[in-house]
């Protein structure tokens, strides 16, 4: 989940009239080099100035901070303290620094930070894992105003709330708290630098904090107005495609004075001149062979990683101006993993170009940015990343026939040997299960074509499978129609069989309340079932949240199924309406009545053929999406299900996994452990912790997110070396 928005940072000295331009550039040199940071707490208020919430616990004073009980036994969904701040925060300040402990996070969902100021509130939700002294880094450009909130470096006090996850006690200690004056910053574009992308900007600069913190280097987030730079050293743009002349031009101004710029997937000839490149034009992938990885030359770049994941199927590739000190640094594998030599890139002693928006935080692409900011900003101070560290030796598997999956997002092996390749791969590393993507809706993604010929890439891969008796599972993305077949899309939008949201629109996911959607389903579900596959894994079999459906045939079904009409539609059922807790059984109930018509179907036409689903983990956020799979399992409805827990928090997987095993037997449950999803990219010592609390509750296995470079190239050598 993304969230955060624009904010404003200013720098007095900028503006100091009794200091000179040549000292003012000395101490912008100086502030620039590292993060300072200005204590705010302690001395803590006393516990009596501290203003509990409505069924909060007061806190309490303690030699190591501020203690703040926590305890969900009721009905409330929050418990927060409102803090007085005994200091202002520095005009110049340009992020808040928390230090919490809390050792059992099991009971909280998620925290949330606010700070008063005026009439109003700033609001920021960071990410929050339990352990001792753990830094909550809050930049303030992720803080959202609510209200008419005053000037942010006035805010005079502190609230911090718990949100609940489930019924229980425990402890979350405020340490200490900070202001901090950040060198680097992260441009959050607006309608400014990109107009109607505003979510997709907003997605990826919570992208690139995320990165940068596993980086370890300190940033703040800026808006796009960029009109008060002197206080940073380094800028990174992850996505403003739009530049306006007057924020090129401060661009360009800034790097003149040997400010330093790392910029993300952008066709700007002026902003690319500045640092002595061109940018390319606009390429893009053939149908299903995306680029997969970034391949680091560590000849022009020494340190950096050999490889870092990044899947797109679109790029804007740099090149580097004659007579410049620019170099390539880092080129593009092909969906086999081969090398292209097409730039992905750019280093020049002004700055950094990438060819596409930034990757995930993969521990590698963490690495490369260490490594990228160190050899440009030098100044910054900023040690090398540790080596990573080696985890503890797995226990044995608990059960027999132990389930050790992934998933691959492509219907193709994105390796050089093709299939054989993958498999004999993943096969030394001792995983026996693949689930592959090979259905979309009601299109089939197997057959494939392009640059090569065309081929059938679900026969290859079961003879390769054979090797090693490695179970090929055909993972289907079932209602929603992305990556579905151009022309099934315009048929079935033509004939009327797609869902609507609350206002009407059309939504691009099928409606499951029509038979012949579930009939189109499941007769492809046939056939491929018929291939000789191992199972059917089931993505996508839920609504997309609240948002579906509420089109005519959804309707007509509900009110079938109750009876009697619905007197105000979509009122009534929307959440908070009178019939909202019958439509979502409702919900539920079509859902579980296409699981229940595959599986009969299944039965007749290959009744070897396991089927599965990948699943919300606890089962209250998976009834509300109409996904019922403790009930699909009770019933043999499914053999097993992959509760999808992606997290990089021991308390939270504990936790998700815990609420799991209260609904469902142990010998039917595959979680789904997140080493490259879009919210979690774990290390080994996270994924080691994960497996062996598998193993220690006797669960059927684990199925890792997803098959890319860093789990085939580090994390399963150093989990399950080959032999």
């Amino acid at each position: 989940m993304f969230h955060g928005r624009d904010a404003h940072v200013t720098g007095d000295f900028a503006r100091a009239p009794l200091i000179s331009r040549a000292a003012a550039v000395l101490l912008c040199a100086a502030l620039r080099c590292t993060a300072a940071e200005t204590p705010i707490l302690p001395p803590f208020p006393a516990a009596a100035e501290i203003r509990a919430g409505e069924a909060t616990l007061p806190a309490e004073a303690a030699p190591d901070g501020l203690r703040l009980p926590v305890r969900f036994d009721g009905p409330h969904e929050r418990v927060y303290w409102d803090i007085p701040l005994p200091a202002r925060i520095p005009k110049t300040a340009t992020a808040l620094q928390l230090t919490l402990s809390c050792t059992d996070a099991a009971p909280i969902r998620g925290l949330s930070i606010h700070l008063q100021s005026g009439k109003g509130w700033y609001n920021a939700s960071p990410a929050f894992t339990s352990g001792q002294r753990r830094r909550l880094d809050l930049p303030r450009g992720i803080f959202q105003p609510e209200g008419r909130p005053g000037p942010w470096k006035k805010s005079h006090t502190l609230r911090i709330s718990a949100w609940k996850q489930s019924a229980g006690t425990t402890l979350i200690t405020l340490n200490a708290a900070s202001a901090r004056t950040d060198a680097v910053a992260i441009v959050r574009a607006s309608d400014t630098t990109a107009p109607g992308e505003t979510a997709l900007a907003d997605a990826l600069t919570d992208r690139c904090v995320r990165l940068l913190a596993k980086a370890d280097i300190p940033c703040t987030v800026i808006d796009d107005s960029l009109d008060a730079l002197d206080p940073y050293t380094l800028l990174l743009l992850p996505y403003s495609p739009t530049l306006p002349s007057r924020q090129l031009s401060r661009l360009t101004r800034f790097v003149d004075r040997n400010g330093r710029i790392i910029v993300f997937y952008n066709a700007s000839p002026q902003l690319a001149a500045s640092l002595g490149l061109r940018p390319g034009t606009w390429q893009g992938s053939e149908p299903a062979q995306p680029w997969s990885a970034l391949i680091c030359d560590p000849s022009r770049l020494p340190g950096a990683p050999a490889r870092v994941p990044h899947v797109t199927t679109s790029i804007i590739p740099p090149s580097v101006r004659p007579g410049t000190d620019a170099r390539v640094v880092a080129t593009w594998a092909d969906d086999t993993g081969r090398n292209t030599d097409i730039p992905a890139c750019a280093l020049t002693p002004r700055g950094v170009w990438f060819a596409h928006v930034p990757p995930l935080a993969y521990p590698s692409a963490a690495a490369l940015m260490n490594t990228l900011a160190r050899s440009l900003c030098p100044n910054l101070g900023l040690a090398p990343l540790p080596p990573p560290a080696a985890p503890a030796p797995l226990p044995a598997a608990t059960v027999a026939n132990e389930m050790r999956a992934a998933w691959n997002p492509l219907p193709t092996a994105r390796h050089p040997r093709g299939w054989r390749g993958l498999l004999d791969q993943l096969a030394a590393h001792r995983v026996n299960t693949l689930f592959v993507h090979w259905q979309s809706a009601a299109t089939p993604l197997y057959t494939q074509s392009g640059r090569r010929a065309s081929v059938d890439t679900l026969a290859e891969a079961l003879t390769a499978a054979d090797r090693h008796k490695t179970a090929l599972h055909a993972w289907v993305t079932c209602w929603t129609l992305e990556g579905a077949a151009p022309a099934l899309i315009t048929r079935l939008t033509r004939e009327d069989r797609l869902m609507r949201d609350a206002a009407g629109n059309t939504l691009p996911w099928l409606c499951p309340s029509l038979p012949e959607n579930r009939v189109l389903l499941i007769d492809s579900l046939r056939t491929l079932a018929r291939r000789g596959v191992a199972g059917i894994h089931l993505d996508y079999v839920r609504y997309p949240e609240t948002t579906g459906c509420y089109a005519p045939a959804t309707r007509k079904a509900f009110e079938a199924a109750r009876g009697q009409p619905v007197a105000a539609w979509p009122a009534d059922v929307l959440p908070g309406g009178a019939l909202a807790a019958p439509f979502a059984e409702f919900r539920r109930a079509t859902m579980t009545t296409f699981i229940r018509e595959l599986r009969a179907a299944l039965r007749d036409a290959a009744p070897e053929v396991s089927l599965s689903a990948a699943v919300f983990p606890t089962p209250a956020a998976a009834a509300a999406h109409g996904q019922a799979w403790p009930e699909w399992l009770r019933d043999g409805l499914i053999d097993f299900a992959c509760p999808m827990i992606y997290t990089e928090s021991p308390a939270d997987f504990n936790a998700q996994l815990a609420a799991c095993l209260a609904a469902a037997p142990a010998d039917k449950l595959v979680p789904g452990l997140g080493s490259g999803a879009d919210e979690c990219q774990f290390d080994a010592v996270t994924a080691a912790l994960q497996i062996a609390e598998t193993r220690r509750r006797r669960l059927a296995g684990f199925a890792f997110f997803a098959v890319d470079d860093e789990l085939t190239g580090s994390l399963l050598p150093t989990l399950f070396p080959a032999p």
